[in-house]
């Protein structure tokens, strides 16, 4: 899983990277690198907030880039196998080591009901985060043209 938020003027931004020197390239993942770890410190704070199961999951979550574009993943395995996907959707029935026959009437709930997506935490604290994505992404293009236009 991973979040890709749509940025205004990404394609202008491609076409002039192509222009540019490799150390401006450079530049812009380096930018891009600041902005995804900004984003998985929020998207691991707001999960932790939610709950063990929830940062148990942001335990998964890592930041990088794909190119200069900036990146955040999280993965169903290790600490968080079989919880993610709970943790951040929710659930309608009980799973796991709860849906054994002697839980069956239990009314307790190993995650909370169900809201689909966005989910609880990690593509709303995303989309909640997107203006900001957008402005710092600006910020970061303005600055490499600035230091490599000089």
């Amino acid at each position: 899983m991973a979040v890709k938020v749509r940025i205004e003027g990404d394609q202008e931004v491609i076409r002039a990277l192509r222009k540019v020197p490799a150390d401006a390239k450079r530049a812009m993942r380096a930018e891009a690198k600041d902005i995804a770890i900004s984003l998985a410190d929020w998207i691991k704070a707001d999960a932790r907030r939610r709950g063990r199961q929830a940062a148990r999951g942001a335990s998964t979550v890592r930041e990088g880039n794909l190119g200069i574009w900036p990146q955040i993943t999280a993965s169903n395995t290790g600490k968080a196998r079989g919880i993610l996907f709970g943790s951040i959707y929710g659930m309608k029935r009980h799973s796991g080591w709860y849906a054994a026959g002697r839980y069956s009437r239990s009314q307790g709930q190993q995650f909370g009901p169900y809201v689909g997506f966005p989910g609880y935490w990690f593509w709303s604290t995303a989309e909640e985060r997107a203006g900001w994505i957008s402005e710092e992404w600006g910020k970061a293009g303005e600055r490499v043209v600035k230091d490599w236009s000089a």
